[in-house]
């Protein structure tokens, strides 16, 4: 089932279009890592799927509904964190907290769980009786988190939820956004310039890239596209420099910074023809490695830069 679908959707300001013709759908449960450039179109997109603002062109749904003509209530089953996340400054984290959970209909009951359950999540319990004004950016942005998550939305959509947080921070952010994904069935929807971290979580991405979606796929589909390659290392000189001669076919070349030759692979039947060669030969490489082109490097060879 399709949790989220656009359209044909287009957003024009004046002379300015932030978005053209973006057909996008999302599977229920998915995580959706939607990256761009800044000024690419991600927040118009987050915005029009929250009935903030109206496309200029086309529509965009959630569960099949449009958002334009959707009753007030369905955006119970909504989470969302756009841009700078806001919290009651002179109240304490788990007062916010509690306040999140009674706008959202919780009981008493639900609202301490959860909040529990999150504030541990998160590492904030030791937070708990701090009023907002005295935390950090990070700790700020994760009350933001608890906010958009505390009622198990059944989407949630995330504008730059990772700003400001430490390394720490990001694994604990990360690890509860899969766990909300796998045993809520929440169906996510992120943007963020982190794109490593965006790549450990996600289950699909889509490029999008001056207003236009260049791409979507699945997480699989783009582990076989990237590039790959490998890297050997060999006992000494000799054995490296007839390696070389062996596989001169197989465009190789050394890198003079690791000291390591390297391939460029095409398939894993290249891989299984380079390892056969070097076996005839009596070339027994120290460790070979196979790297595969990360998201980032991917991203900008797509949108070509």
């Amino acid at each position: 089932m399709l949790a989220v679908e656009t359209t044909e959707l287009s957003k024009k300001y004046h002379n300015f279009q932030a978005l053209n013709q973006v057909n996008i759908s999302i599977k229920q449960g998915s995580i959706y890592g939607f990256i761009g450039l800044n000024g690419a179109g991600k927040t118009t997109m987050m915005r029009i799927l929250l009935n903030m603002i109206k496309p200029s062109v086309g529509q965009a749904k959630i569960f099949g509904e449009n958002v334009a003509t959707v009753q007030p209530s369905f955006w119970n089953q909504i989470g969302y964190m756009i841009e700078t996340p806001h919290a009651y400054q002179n109240l304490t984290v788990s007062q916010n907290i509690d306040l999140y959970g009674k706008m959202r209909l919780l009981s008493k009951a639900d609202r301490d769980k959860r909040a529990v359950e999150m504030m541990n999540a998160l590492q904030l319990t030791q937070y708990k009786d701090t009023l907002v004004r005295n935390l950090s950016l990070g700790n700020n942005q994760k009350i933001g988190l608890i906010k958009a998550l505390i009622h198990h939305p059944k989407v949630l959509l995330l504008d730059e939820p990772t700003n400001g947080l430490d390394p720490t921070g990001l694994a604990v952010t990360r690890q509860l956004l899969i766990k909300e994904a796998a045993k809520y069935g929440t169906t996510i929807l992120i943007s963020s310039h982190i794109l490593d971290e965006v790549e450990k979580m996600v289950t699909h991405i889509g490029i999008l890239h001056h207003g236009k979606l260049l791409l979507q796929q699945s997480k699989a589909e783009f582990e076989d596209n990237s590039r790959k390659r490998l890297l050997l290392s060999l006992p000494d000189k000799d054995e490296q420099q007839k390696a070389k001669l062996i596989l001169h076919s197989y465009q190789i070349q050394l890198d003079s910074e690791s000291n390591k030759l390297v391939l460029p692979l095409q398939s894993d039947r290249m891989l299984n023809e380079v390892e056969a060669l070097l076996e005839k030969n009596h070339l027994f490489p120290i460790s070979n490695h196979v790297e595969r082109e990360s998201l980032e490097k991917y991203f900008l060879r797509e949108i070509g830069e």
